[in-house]
This record gives C-alpha cells, sequence and structure tokens, in this order.
C-alpha cells in the first residue's frame, strides 16, 4: 500500500532545499526505513517549490497535487500562502500540515489544520520557566505586533504571581532600525531581553545590538521565533564576537 503525501515549499529560484523540506524528506525517509511504524505502507510525496509570499502560486500547487491524490499536504510556511492552502485544503477535506504559528480562535473552522509549532501557552511557560532557572529578577519583554503578546501571556502575568518585574517594549513599525529602542534599553540598564520578532528582524537586532556594545556578558537575549534561515548569519555574528 503506497499513500501519497505533498509539500509545498518557499524558495529562493535556482536556490537549494531549504530545512523545512529537507526535515520533511527525512521524516518520510525514516518512516519507510522503520516498517514497525507502518508495516503495510510505504510512503511517497510530491515536493513543489514556490516563490516566498506568492499565494497564488501556492494555491495552484495544492491543486495540481490534490489532482494526483494526495493523502495530505505539508506547508508552506508563510501566513499567506499557508492560509490560501488552508482553504483549500478545508473545502475538499483534506488533513494540512503546517509548521507556522497561528492562534486557536473559538469556533475552530480549520477541521483539517494541524500544527507542529507548539502552542502558545506552552511556549510561553517554557520561556517563563527558562526565566526561573536564569533567577531573572527584572525582564524586559520586547514585541513586534500583537500577536507577540499572546504568545507570551505566561510571562506578561509573571509579576502578579512571582517576584519579577517586567517592562514591556514594542519594536518600531515599518523600519528595521531598532537603534534608538536598544539605546533607551542600554540606558535603562536592561540586561535581561525577551525578543518577539521574525526571524530577519532578529537577525537585524543582533548585528545592531553587537555595533552599539550590546553583546557583552551582561547582556543575555532570548529569541522565541528564530528560525534556521539565519544560522549562517548568526555564525557570522559568534565569529565577530570571539575576535573582539
Amino acid at each position: 500500500l503506497f499513500s501519497f503525501t505533498g509539500g509545498i515549499f518557499e524558495s529562493i529560484e535556482s536556490g537549494p532545499s531549504g530545512a523545512e523540506e529537507l526535515a520533511f524528506k527525512f521524516a518520510l525517509n525514516t518512516i519507510n526505513r522503520n516498517r514497525t511504524l507502518l508495516p503495510n505502507t510505504t510512503l511517497t510525496y510530491d515536493i513543489q517549490r514556490i516563490n516566498i509570499y506568492d499565494s497564488f502560486e501556492a494555491s495552484r500547487k495544492a491543486c495540481d497535487q490534490l489532482s494526483l491524490g494526495v493523502a495530505a499536504i505539508f506547508g508552506p510556511s508563510h501566513s499567506s500562502s499557508a492560509n490560501a492552502v488552508q482553504s483549500i485544503c478545508n473545502a475538499l477535506g483534506v488533513p494540512h500540515i503546517q509548521t507556522k504559528w497561528k492562534h486557536q480562535v473559538s469556533d475552530n473552522r480549520d477541521t483539517y489544520y494541524v500544527s507542529l509549532f507548539p502552542d502558545f501557552s506552552s511556549l510561553s511557560r517554557a520561556i517563563l520557566d527558562l526565566v526561573h532557572f536564569f533567577k531573572w529578577k527584572t525582564v524586559t519583554v520586547v514585541y513586534d505586533d500583537s500577536t507577540g503578546l499572546i504568545r507570551l501571556q505566561e510571562l506578561i502575568k509573571a509579576p502578579s504571581r512571582y517576584n519579577i518585574r517586567l517592562k514591556i517594549r514594542q519594536l518600531p513599525a515599518e523600519t528595521k532600525d531598532a537603534k534608538p529602542l536598544l539605546k533607551e534599553m542600554k540606558r535603562g540598564k536592561e540586561f535581561h531581553v525577551i525578543f518577539d520578532c521574525g526571524h530577519e528582524m532578529a537577525a537585524g537586532i543582533l548585528k545592531q545590538a553587537l555595533a552599539m556594545g550590546m553583546m557583552t556578558e551582561y547582556y543575555h537575549y532570548i529569541f522565541t521565533t528564530l528560525v534556521s534561515t539565519e544560522v549562517a548569519e548568526l555564525q557570522m555574528l559568534c565569529y565577530l564576537l570571539l575576535q573582539q
């Protein structure tokens, strides 16, 4: 028995396979090698690549895969493209597997949707556990948009339950220049900071913090949404720090 699964992944034109695509292939191949998991089934897949943020192309690729008879579709990860594929899967009753964070609404209409991203309450509790583990008594939370406050709600409620002083700041809108905000934090001696922002913004913040002398042993940062696409840039940052 063969089970056919579709994977839709964003990529740069003519670029190498991304981490999610490699993980998808690895997972299916691992299951196929372990015959105790699905002893009478072999998993096969169809992979389609799309441009980032191209929801029309994502919809077209999803329809192509559904016409092939896929049992489920994995990806894409960016919100606009993922929502387009999710809508099609819901209409046709096909499971849709995603890796992006999504706020769960009360009227759960996404019957065929499942996310591999941890739910906000689990993620928030994990970050609070880290704060307790490091024995931080003062913490600054820096968020990009309102969903960040949802993801970090357990930490935001901490001052009323624990001996933690919390300061909340928002990243500037429509700009990647975080230097004015970082300057305020440096002036206020805010050494324990939790950032909730996209991976591109996270890499930019680290570069700006490095330029402003805020990557010393006194500063400690936690990023909630850091992903593997920026690993190379972060390795470069670590190298620069070691040279100081």
